[in-house]
This record gives C-alpha cells, structure tokens and sequence, in this order.
C-alpha cells in the first residue's frame, strides 16, 4: 500500500506539472498572439503637419545637406535619348563645388575618347585621337557630337550634385503638401535670372525629388534626382535624369562607387597651356 501511495504521489506530481506546462504553453502562446497582433505605431515625422514647418525650414535643410557636399569624384555611365538615337558612354566624373567638373570619357575597350574640363569659367576638350585641345566654342560642338546634346554647365553643374540650381536666388510663392501626403510641392520665382521653378521635396526625408524650371510659359528642363543611398552622413542620388522637353532629349547618369568630399589634386582641373589649343 504504502509503496502504491508512493507512485500515487508521484504520478499527480508528474500530472500538475504537465498541466502547469500545457496551460503554462497556452498561456505563453495566447500572450505572444496578442503582443503579436499589436502593430508599433508609426512614427510620424514632426514636419508632417503643416502646422509645425514652414517652407523656410524645408528651405533651410536642403541649403544645410548642399553645404555638406563639396566634392565627388566617381565612375559613371551616362545615357542619351533622343527621338532616333539612344547611346551610352563609360565615365569618370569629378565634380568640385559648383565651379569646377572633369569628364573622361572612355571607348568600348576601355581607351581614352575624350577629356573634357570647365574650370573658373573656361572649357577645354582634349580629343586622344587627333592629340589636339579645343576651347571655346569648339567645345560646345564636340560635346555635341560626344554626348548628343549641348550642356550649359554653368546652369546644370548643380544638379550632377544633386543641389537646385540658382537656390539662393529663389523667392516661394506657393507651398503645399500633396493629397497623399508623400511631397511637398514648392512653386518659386527666380528673382535674378528670372523664369518660375517648381520643386517636388520628399515630405519623410525632405530630400529633392524633382525640379522644372519654366521660362516664359515653357518648360526649360525638368530634373529628377532618385536612387538615394546614404554616404557616410550624407543621402546621394545614384540616378539622375535630366530631360529637355522642347528637343525631346534625355541625359541620364548613373553613378557608380561615388567617394564625397574626398581630396581632389588641383591638377585634375589644371588647364592645357594656350600654345597647344587649337
């Protein structure tokens, strides 16, 4: 008896500990469904009311992030689309504040096809083939023929950065938050160059997605910087487009390994002696 009083003892042990473990399982279970089910509010960024920013705090931090970037130096592949062609070119692209830009441009094998470099106001294009340096207008046609289409550096340098080009000049007459809530939408007048500008600014990282500049009506040249990837501290535009809708051409660049405010030798900008220009 004492010994059946024993396994009896033991066996009702055995049995609350297994009722213990499966309503303590079942319990487990019901909490980690129910703290399962419970979704983390999102996080709503303070600049998402209307009521808590203003166009020169958005204006504000894309002035800050531009002051940020002062040079890039990267590998790139730059494409052209018109109404009959659509090529692209291998490059390396060095840029230094909003002044200064050097392009190598490199053939299928991998040689040399051109250097182009605009630097304190002046262009310079040195053809390998022909061992010949061209300036002045001279460049403007061959970057032509190279690209596809003309470039006015000194109005677009800013963009290849991803800045606003004439940034400081501008004056908001209108800014609102789109119906969805996902940009902020700038209309501004170009107080000194004159023309009105339209600008799309991402509402979650106020980062600039599009840019159109109009000129008497007409739509200039419309800008999307997209892709962005952080570098350091810094959010960088791998892709970006600029398109010019009067002549139905499209410039795309794509950047590849790009290095930010890295050391850049002045002789990567240095021009070639007027003797050897043509």
């Amino acid at each position: 008896m004492k010994k059946q009083r024993n396994l009896y003892k033991k066996a009702s042990k055995q049995g609350i500990f297994f009722f213990l473990l499966r309503n303590g399982l079942v319990l487990f279970s019901v909490v980690f469904l129910i703290n399962g089910c419970k979704t983390n509010p999102e996080k709503i960024p303070p600049h998402f009311s209307k009521s808590t920013i203003s166009s020169s705090y958005i204006f504000n931090r894309l002035k800050m992030r531009a002051e940020k970037i002062h040079n890039v130096k990267s590998f790139a592949q730059t494409t052209f689309i018109d109404k009959k062609i659509k090529h692209s070119l291998r490059q390396t692209l060095i840029i230094k504040g909003n002044r200064s830009i050097r392009v190598d441009t490199y053939g299928m094998f991998g040689q040399a096809v051109g250097v182009f470099i605009s630097a304190a106001g002046k262009m310079q294009f040195l053809d390998p083939a022909k061992g010949r340096v061209y300036s002045g207008t001279d460049v403007k046609k061959l970057l032509g023929k190279l690209l596809g289409t003309q470039i006015d550096f000194q109005e677009h340098l800013r963009v290849f950065v991803g800045h606003i080009p004439h940034f400081e000049n501008l004056k908001i007459k209108e800014f609102r938050l789109n119906s969805d809530k996902s940009k902020y939408i700038f209309h501004a007048t170009d107080l000194k160059n004159g023309g009105e500008v339209r600008i799309d600014i991402d509402s979650l990282t106020l980062l600039p997605l599009e840019m159109t500049r109009f000129e008497s009506g007409q739509k200039r040249y419309h800008v999307q910087w997209e892709d962005y990837e952080k570098i350091g501290s810094i959010d960088w535009p791998y892709l970006i487009t600029l398109k010019f809708p009067e002549r139905q051409e499209i410039l795309k660049v794509k950047y590849k390994d790009p290095t930010l405010n890295g050391e850049i030798s002045p002789e990567a900008f240095q021009l070639i002696p007027m003797s050897s220009e043509k």
